[in-house]
């Protein structure tokens, strides 16, 4: 969830670099045995993407300062391994899961890896340390501890809830003599009209792509399906589907194929997150689904022309529907006691009621804790984001999305034949059948 960018050359001087990079040292001990420095603080090993451009890296910079500030964290230093994407993230903990120490502390890299990770042992059970301090654990409400649970085991730590929904550029639509509905447009025919308004007056309307797991395709085709009555919102709710060949998931795959082939730019088939996502900070695409992490970039102008964040509006996807799912939490993969209790506090840290407060304003993410209270200022500071949070509660459908709910080699599999889709390779049937077949693999 949340792509950035990563090269073909950068993963592969990643996977070639891995056991230099987590493994072991010239001494042949693992990382995982550096417990002490040579003042005698407890070293704590972190892979960190949220680095250089990402959305969340200077609030992540800010909680490891200020962490080491507290009580608990004065005695504890991290020692960093910087990945700048969390493809090339995603990639690297999945290697080490199989062959290598985890880092003491492993970050959520948006991509459900909970039960590898509980199966190969690598990961602790967190589940006292909730029970010995209910104060922390009632922050959490029981679906995002269950979504972080295995066979009634605690194993990662929410840091936020997960929502998408539609950005558009108010600019276009008022060229195209458009106006955006309040929340949603009432159907998918009716999105798909303004879509058709919109291309008739030569704009693009819709950001899609195919490559690293077909991101942006995959919330509008989340929306399709959970939206498609009780039938495809129950469908996009489970875990692990395995029948993808179901009335509501082969319409929502022709829908989809048709947004492919007639509303999105020419680039979208093969195309990554981040070009596509230049095209809408270039006013080149009238709506892009998204989340609220994408709102620190909207309002950079490294990132967006200067004014671009007045431009943008936000609305739910058709018939009222938005995405919000749990979120894999942060692990912890330290062996030694010393490291556990440390990795413990800066997750207790990280999740402190100020601290999800100050993700959401400085990094978009979505307190995981009903216990925070949204300031009045926001509105003020950041209208975009006040507007996020109040549109929220109009959604009539919410569910989940594939990266999330999905097995990983069927993730896979929708990303590398979304372009036969597009180029009517394949029928929607077709493409149904091959996401059956691999979750049927399993």
């Amino acid at each position: 969830m949340r792509k950035k960018l990563v090269s073909v050359l950068l993963c592969a001087g990643m996977i070639a670099s891995m056991a230099a990079g987590c493994g072991s040292n010239e001494g042949g001990n693992s990382k995982q045995e550096e417990t002490k420095s040579s003042d005698g603080k407890v070293v704590l090993n972190v892979i960190n993407y949220h680095v250089g451009t990402d959305y969340a890296a200077e609030y992540y910079d800010y909680l490891f300062t200020e962490f080491q500030k507290t009580e608990e964290g004065k005695n504890v230093e991290f020692k960093f391994e910087e990945i700048p994407t969390t493809d090339a993230y995603n990639q690297k903990i999945k290697l080490l899961i199989s062959s290598g120490d985890l880092p003491d502390i492993v970050f959520n890299g948006g991509n459900n890896i909970i039960n590898l990770a509980v199966e190969s042992g690598k990961v602790q059970d967190l589940t006292s340390y909730f029970e010995e301090d209910p104060e922390w654990k009632a922050q959490f409400d029981e679906s995002s501890l269950e979504f972080n649970s295995v066979d009634g085991k605690i194993y990662g730590v929410p840091v936020s809830k997960e929502i998408s929904y539609i950005y558009y550029n108010k600019d276009l639509f008022e060229q195209a003599g458009l106006e955006a509905p309040d929340v949603a447009y009432e159907t998918w025919d009716d999105f798909f009209k303004a879509c058709d308004t919109l291309k008739e007056k030569g704009i693009t309307p819709l950001g899609m792509d195919t490559a690293d797991l077909g991101w942006l395709t995959n919330l509008w085709y989340s929306g399709l399906i959970g939206t498609a009555g009780d039938t495809g919102n129950e469908f996009m709710n489970a875990m692990y589907p395995t029948d993808y060949n179901t009335p509501e998931v082969e319409k929502a795959t022709t829908d989809l194929q048709k947004m492919l082939a007639e509303y999105t730019t020419a680039d979208a088939v093969g195309g990554k997150y981040d070009t596509m996502a230049t095209h809408f900070f270039n006013s080149e695409v009238a709506m892009f689904p998204n989340g609220p992490w994408m709102i620190p970039d909207i309002r950079s102008e490294e990132k967006a022309p200067a004014g671009f964040y007045d431009k943008v509006g936000i609305m739910l996807l058709p018939e009222y529907g938005m995405e919000m799912v749990p979120t894999p939490g942060d692990m912890v993969g330290a062996k030694d006691p010393e490291k556990i209790e440390a990795a413990v506090a800066f997750l207790k840290f990280e999740t402190s009621i100020e601290n999800q407060l100050k993700g959401l304003e400085m990094a978009g993410l979505q307190p995981v804790s009903s216990q925070v209270e949204i300031p009045d200022s926001l509105k003020d500071s950041d209208p975009l984001m006040a507007e996020v949070l109040e549109i929220q509660p109009k959604a009539k459908w919410t569910y989940g999305q594939n990266q999330a709910y999905w097995y990983q080699n069927v993730i896979d599999t929708f990303s590398t034949e979304l372009p036969e889709l597009a180029y009517a390779n394949i029928t929607p049937e077709e493409f149904c059948t091959k996401l059956s077949e691999a979750a049927q693999k399993n």
